[in-house]
């Protein structure tokens, strides 16, 4: 006889969890072998009153809800002993285990992870949800088509709108933000400290505190700041790490922060939305080069490989994504060319001008001047010197180092900025922040096809030409300059 529990229209196969006061079953629809289920069995003899409510909010939560990362509820049937919630099954397991099996994630599965639990907390979110028990245990994933993450267990789930505070403590502690512990009060940033710890143990492949009892940990978790160990992770992981584990909720950053921040860039997952503007982008970039608007054209051809790129990722066909890949490279290319042309003249005539200390502006750019009006300003000569080397480096191919000294830079001058009066150096900082934010972006977006391609080697130089190092690089790209401008024609590029 089978100690299974009996679930009218589904057969039981086998245990593949267990809670407190809950069992979940790996189930099929009976006489439909292959539509797999998981079946929540919840005890309600052990349930206490708040238990109750927990799963009525699970079920009222989850039966509202349909999106495709978080666990769908299928169905839901109780008797006198139990309380069934059948769900779709989750056949990888869940992030805990995953995490487990592999020791640490590398950021490019961590990046996809946190991509996919913000779009599940970004539907959350505009429907004044939070989850309140955000661990890797409660984020299932499934296998194919592609992996995915789905957030489940919405026991402990709440309705709070942006300015909601609560006061009954709830979550894991693990992974339970530090004002719950601190002050007994809340709001909906408490998410997001659980998604820093989360990301945290992706990375690194353990959670940022240990202990061997429950009141050491709460009170690590309340006073101890998380170390985030320098020189393993990229700029950006290290800044979403640093911008979730704040201790002080009012520090921490916003969901829109979070859903907007480079590492996670919801701006550019792959869809078919995201496909359009890329391929729109390309088509207006073609078109500007051909009308020789260079600048304009290396913008749109950045902006472009943005939101394409993810999306030749994500083509599950090898064959589309290997044609894919080879037009990519081919407007990756193209960029670079712009790249040298617009950049290498202005900084050699920056260059000439400051060494014969004249302020002569050129085309539109106005660095001469703005060095010279920042002269009697350490903080901000300091400021616009450090977003000049990310331009350096943008030039030489080193798109890591160049997007790192452009966010310093342009951190520093946005606080600058702050107190800057009103006036032509205002003004001036104003364009140029405005540019320099562009050209991160634009080396972000070449750091991403350079990844892509898998290829550490130096940006592609024109034949005839031997490979050079990284100091020699900007010497021979003023070289190649002449070339690029006369000989590069856009005849042969085809879209897609």
């Amino acid at each position: 006889m089978s100690a299974f529990p009996q679930v009218e229209g589904y057969q039981i196969i086998k245990n593949i969890g267990k809670g407190s006061t809950s069992t979940v079953y790996l189930a099929h629809v009976k006489e439909k072998i292959k539509n797999m289920v998981a079946i929540k069995v919840i005890e309600r003899s052990k349930l206490s009153k708040s238990a109750e409510d927990a799963v009525v909010t699970e079920i009222g939560v989850m039966k509202k809800f349909k999106h495709k990362h978080i666990v769908q509820m299928i169905d839901f049937i109780w008797d006198r002993k139990n309380i069934y919630i059948i769900l779709e099954h989750c056949d990888g397991g869940d992030l805990s285990t995953f995490i487990q099996q592999r020791k640490k994630l590398s950021e490019k599965i961590c990046r996809k992870f946190m991509q996919q639990l913000a779009l599940a907390l970004q539907f959350l979110r505009s429907h004044n949800v939070c989850h309140l028990d955000l661990k890797p245990q409660n984020l299932l994933l499934m296998r194919s088509p592609q992996l995915t993450l789905k957030v489940g267990d919405f026991g402990l789930a709440n309705f709070m709108s942006e300015k909601t505070q609560m006061e009954n403590i709830r979550g894991s502690p693990l992974y339970m933000a530090p004002e719950m512990l601190l002050l007994n009060r809340y709001d909906v940033k408490a998410d997001l400290w659980s998604v820093g710890v989360i990301a945290y143990e992706c990375i690194y492949g353990h959670a940022p505190y240990a202990s061997d009892s429950i009141k050491d940990l709460c009170e690590k978790v309340k006073r101890v700041p998380i170390e985030i160990p320098p020189n393993q992770v990229s700029p950006e992981c290290r800044d979403l790490l640093l911008g979730l584990l704040k201790h002080n909720p009012s520090e921490r950053m916003s969901y829109h922060q979070f859903f907007k921040h480079p590492f996670v860039d919801l701006d550019h997952m792959p869809s078919t939305e995201s496909y359009a503007k890329g391929l729109e982008a390309i088509h207006q970039a073609v078109k500007l080069d051909s009308e020789k608007q260079y600048k304009a054209a290396f913008n749109k051809y950045c902006t472009g490989l943005q939101y394409l790129i993810p999306c030749c990722k994500n083509e599950p066909d090898k064959i589309k994504k290997e044609a894919f890949q080879i037009k990519l490279n081919e407007y990756t290319k193209r960029a670079e060319e712009l790249k040298a042309t617009l950049y290498v003249s202005k900084i050699k005539i920056s260059s000439e001008e400051k060494s014969e200390n004249t302020s002569t502006s050129y085309d539109d750019d106005h660095y001469p001047t703005l060095t010279s009006l920042c002269q009697n300003t350490p903080q901000l000569a300091n400021a616009v010197e450090i977003a000049l080397s990310g331009q350096m480096y943008l030039v030489e191919g080193q798109y890591e180092a160049a997007v790192e000294k452009y966010k310093i830079g342009l951190n520093l001058l946005e606080k600058l900025l702050e107190k800057e009066p009103p006036g032509i150096r205002y003004n001036l900082l104003i364009k140029q922040v405005s540019d320099w934010t562009s050209q991160c972006e634009n080396a972000r977006s070449l750091l991403q096809s350079k990844e892509d391609k898998g290829n550490d080697q130096p940006v592609d130089v024109p034949d005839g030409f031997s490979p050079i190092s990284r100091g020699n690089c900007l010497l021979m790209s003023c070289t190649c300059l002449i070339l690029c401008v006369g000989i590069v024609s856009m005849s042969n590029l085809k879209l897609f």
